[in-house]
């Protein structure tokens, strides 16, 4: 085989004017492999770490109260960052996302802005520090003045916007906005920073430390926004996050358990929530036995119905009133809600229990608004067996939502939770396909077209190797003819051939490896004003990004290999078969 491999060489350099033009045709087309391949895996990089990861996460948690598609609250951030801690496996960083539309008031201009929150007492990751470096160029203060306590509300404007209103450093501008629940609020904001932004879709942002921006909004220590996570390798583990994220957001069912009392009566009690839609009100009908109270207000939005124990142990009839209090999670506080009765019942599985059911429209107003202690720990509670028929229609802690894989399913459900005005939370489990996959598809457009160029070159470089090799078997025909004489195998001459342009192959790609890397140097040198052009959302630093990866380089020049080795093999075996003597009288 070292005999083969020589004469291979050897024959390399007797034509050395085609086996260059081929080799620079071979070499040619790596570089455009690997440059178009870099570039595009540039562009899925910024995507996917530079985009996405910050309007949406890789995964994110979207929740929802009160069938309010704007009143986006979980009260529990306790119980949710327990749950995603236990599920962190691949996770580097969970950030609030919490974006409030503003109008802001400059120097005889107004403009309409989004105040984003951003936590700078959080830990950051040099990869995500470096991310935001790059993105968003500090041209006055710095990301960590949003937390100066001796002015009032500081805010990071983009030079755009402060150009346009006519402000700086230390003005302070009014801005107005809708807080949480749904009420017109305003309040003073103070420039500390300007910022460039290489996005022009991120010049009307204004950032906000989170905590400063969560008490403009209403919002309470113990309270969350959506939750956006950023992972490691998110293109193979987002999705498998989310599916055991979905899993361990699985609601229980929500019980309050406190006092019922009317006059100077009182008895422990548990209050439940059960769903009105038409499903539930056959479920209740069919395995409730109504004692007393009008059927006509049997299902309205603030009906209650009391079973016949606690009935008969407080004394009470429709249309009574009643109270129930209850401990607090979260401020070492109780509450004391009003109830009047509507019906009376019996159900087997809640005699000798005193239960109070609430129409779930009442009860999560009462249930989120303060939120309980876990009333399903405490002894003495009540709550239906899974295996209950009641289990199916009880009111659960929050609404968790169906996954869905693309944005058009995703689009549906969102319309689904306004048609229905579910008053429950609803949690949402999404990854960057669902939420974002408008933006990726810009990465499936760039492979298609690296893929259609690709498949040019190999055409190209095909022709070139089939029509050299033809060329050289009719010149080598008698010298074929002489070392098969002289005893050299079929399977040597083959090879010879075979290796003879696996090197010629070899060295091109070499040699398109370093000019495209030349190239890449040269483009990402250039610099780019695309301040106000969509298409800077491709560019780090007003620069092209390029990430050639190692896989990436390796498989190209495997895949050239492989075709020049097709491509050869079969005129190389033919030249091979020629018998001794028809080739020695071969004359060209």
């Amino acid at each position: 085989m070292r005999l083969v491999a020589t004469i291979s060489l050897r024959n390399l350099m007797r034509q050395k004017r085609r086996n260059f033009l081929l080799g620079s045709a071979i070499a040619f087309g790596v570089t455009i492999l690997i440059v178009a391949n870099a570039f595009s895996a540039g562009i899925t990089d910024v995507l996917l770490n530079k985009i996405v990861t910050r309007v949406a996460g890789h995964v994110s948690i979207a929740v929802n109260e009160k069938g309010g598609l704007y009143r986006v609250i979980f009260r529990d951030n306790e119980r949710m960052m327990k749950i995603i801690n236990d599920n962190s496996n691949g996770i580097r960083e969970i950030d609030e996302a919490l974006g409030v539309f503003a109008r802001v008031i400059g120097k005889g201009k107004s403009e309409n802005v989004i105040l984003i929150g951003i936590n700078t007492s959080q830990s950051l990751s040099e990869e995500t520090r470096k991310e935001i470096e790059e993105s968003f160029r500090m041209l006055e203060g710095d990301f960590p003045d949003l937390s100066r306590k001796d002015v009032e509300n500081p805010v990071i404007i983009s030079e755009t916007r402060a150009k346009f209103l006519n402000v700086g450093v230390n003005d302070i501008i009014p801005a107005r906005f809708t807080n949480l629940f749904g009420n017109n609020d305003s309040a003073r904001l103070t420039i500390v920073g300007i910022v460039r932004n290489d996005n022009v879709f991120m010049e009307g942002v204004t950032f906000s430390e989170l905590s400063n921006l969560k008490k403009l909004m209403g919002y309470q220590p113990h309270e969350i926004t959506n939750l956006n996570i950023t992972i490691d390798n998110p293109q193979e583990n987002a999705v498998k996050l989310a599916d055991r994220l979905q899993s361990a957001l699985s609601p229980n069912l929500a019980v309050v358990y406190g006092k019922a009392r009317i006059g100077e009566q009182s008895e422990n009690a548990t209050l439940l929530g059960f769903k009105s839609d038409d499903e539930s009100r056959k479920i209740l009908e069919q395995h409730i036995k109504f004692l007393k109270g009008d059927t006509k207000t049997r299902f309205k939005n603030s009906s209650v119905w009391i079973n016949s124990t606690l009935a008969n142990k407080l004394n009470i009839k429709p249309g009574d009133t009643f109270w129930i209090s209850y401990e607090n999670k979260f401020g070492a506080k109780s509450t004391k809600v009003k109830y009047v009765v509507d019906q009376v019942f019996e159900y087997p599985s809640m005699t000798g229990k005193n239960i109070a059911f609430v129409n779930e429209v009442k009860f999560y107003d009462t249930y989120y608004d303060e939120l309980p202690k876990d009333g399903g720990t405490m002894a003495g509670a009540y709550a239906p067996a899974v295996d209950d028929p009641l289990h199916k229609v009880t009111a659960t802690e929050w609404i968790l939502l169906p996954r869905t894989s693309t944005t058009e399913d995703m689009q549906k459900k969102m319309k689904d939770i306004a048609r229905k005005k579910w008053k429950g939370t609803t949690v949402d489990v999404r990854t960057m396909y669902e939420s974002a996959s408008d933006v990726l598809q810009l990465e499936g457009v760039l492979n298609l077209i690296t893929l259609s160029a690709v498949l040019l070159l190999f055409f190209i470089i095909l022709i070139g190797v089939v029509n050299t090799l033809r060329m050289t078997v009719r010149e080598r025909t008698r010298e074929i003819g002489t070392v098969r004489a002289i005893g050299m195998q079929k399977k040597d001459v083959r090879n010879t051939f075979v290796l003879e342009f696996l090197f010629l192959a070899l060295a091109a790609s070499l040699f398109g490896i370093a000019l495209s890397f030349v190239i890449i140097e040269i483009l990402e040198f250039i610099e780019f004003q695309l301040f106000d052009n969509p298409l800077s959302i491709l560019l780090v630093s007003g620069h092209l990004y390029f990430k050639p990866t190692f896989m990436g380089i390796v498989s190209n020049i495997m895949l050239i290999v492989v075709i020049v080795i097709a491509t050869t093999y079969l005129p190389a075996r033919k030249a091979a078969n020629l018998s001794p003597s028809t080739a020695l009288r071969q004359y060209e």
